[in-house]
């Protein structure tokens, strides 16, 4: 059991909950939320047994020490700060709703945040939903929170919106996540330079009406686990619809790009050609994006139109080739051509 700091709370008020017999305290302690009675300060009055169970803590007297100390949070790991004293404790939701309380007597209702503390032997994240009131007994003001858990809600609302980022058939992002990311790249400066590349397959209609969708499909499948393999971890790459795919090279020019898709399109083709007789090969469209020579598009969209344009040309000038500014690349054998 620790030990409490004596003094810091008005012992008036500790003798209130010291009768463990009452009704009140015995509400108090089974309710089905986690709940605690802060002051100014954060030190906390009292904690109830549900509280300690969502930090997997055996209940104890708590009372004169610090919310960040009773529920071990991680900024006052290996001694740092007091709780409330570091610049992190300014972001930290529990002392904003405590501070906010108290200086505008409005209550809170049902804020969302994380919690960030250590458990037995690894670093942990809860997730919870908390509201606030303010408790004003002999002069002196007090703050009640309650918590509710919602750590397994936020990791399956996690999933759930991954999954819907996500291509079913492909695992690659979907239009919708690639459109977010683009135009969050271009309001946000996010990369100094970028090379935007779209790819449509040749002749796809030919591979599904003679070897059938389920061919096609596999197609795309193995098309986006080799593209995969061949692009960094900051790079981004989305289904488009239907047999187009976008890519997004950061820091990269276009005839680095093209030479990335040559590789993806020379793998690719080595990877059907003993089971099709008919040849997998794709054509793209390459458009280079640098912030510090010219200023970006008022809308993402205008990104789309140029590069699906290169694409055209590349299409109208035999297909199996990337186009852009600098001219071709052509993907029809290992030693390419540049025009």
């Amino acid at each position: 059991m620790k030990e409490f700091k004596k003094g810091v709370v008005n012992c008036n008020t500790s003798l209130l909950l010291d009768k463990k017999t009452s009704f009140f305290y015995q509400v108090f302690q089974q309710s089905m939320f986690g709940q605690t009675i802060v002051n100014k300060s954060l030190t906390l009055l009292c904690a109830n047994t549900r509280m300690f169970q969502y930090f997997h803590i055996k209940p104890y007297e708590a009372r004169g020490l610090s919310f960040g100390e009773v529920f071990s949070c991680s900024e006052l790991k290996f001694g740092r700060a007091e709780c409330g004293r570091s610049q992190k404790c300014k972001r930290c939701a529990v002392w904003n709703i405590v501070r906010n309380i108290l200086s505008t007597h409005i209550h809170s209702k049902d804020i969302v945040t994380s919690y960030s503390y250590h458990g037995k032997n690894h670093h942990c994240v809860k997730w919870f939903l908390v509201s606030g009131a303010r408790v004003t007994f002999q002069d002196e003001p007090y703050v009640m929170l309650s918590f509710t858990d919602i750590t397994r809600q936020k990791h399956q609302e996690d999933l759930l919106k991954q999954k819907l980022a996500l291509d079913q058939p492909t695992g690659v992002m979907n239009k919708y996540s690639l459109m977010e990311a683009i135009q969050k790249l271009v309001k946000h400066d996010v990369a100094n330079c970028f090379s935007l590349c779209m790819i449509d397959f040749d002749n796809f209609k030919e591979i599904n009406d003679r070897c059938g969708h389920l061919m096609g499909d596999k197609v795309l499948k193995v098309f986006a686990d080799i593209a995969r393999k061949h692009i960094r971890k900051n790079d981004l790459l989305g289904r488009f619809g239907g047999e187009e795919f976008v890519f997004i090279f950061m820091e990269t020019d276009q005839q680095q790009s093209m030479q990335i898709l040559q590789r993806i399109h020379r793998e690719l083709g080595k990877y059907f050609e003993k089971d099709l007789k008919i040849s997998v090969t794709f054509s793209a469209g390459v458009i280079y994006v640098d912030h510090s020579i010219c200023t970006l598009p008022q809308h993402y969209m205008e990104l789309f139109i140029d590069v699906d344009r290169m694409l055209y040309q590349a299409k109208y000038s035999g297909k199996s080739r990337a186009m852009s500014t600098l001219g071709e690349i052509l993907f029809r054998s290992d030693e390419y051509e540049q025009a």
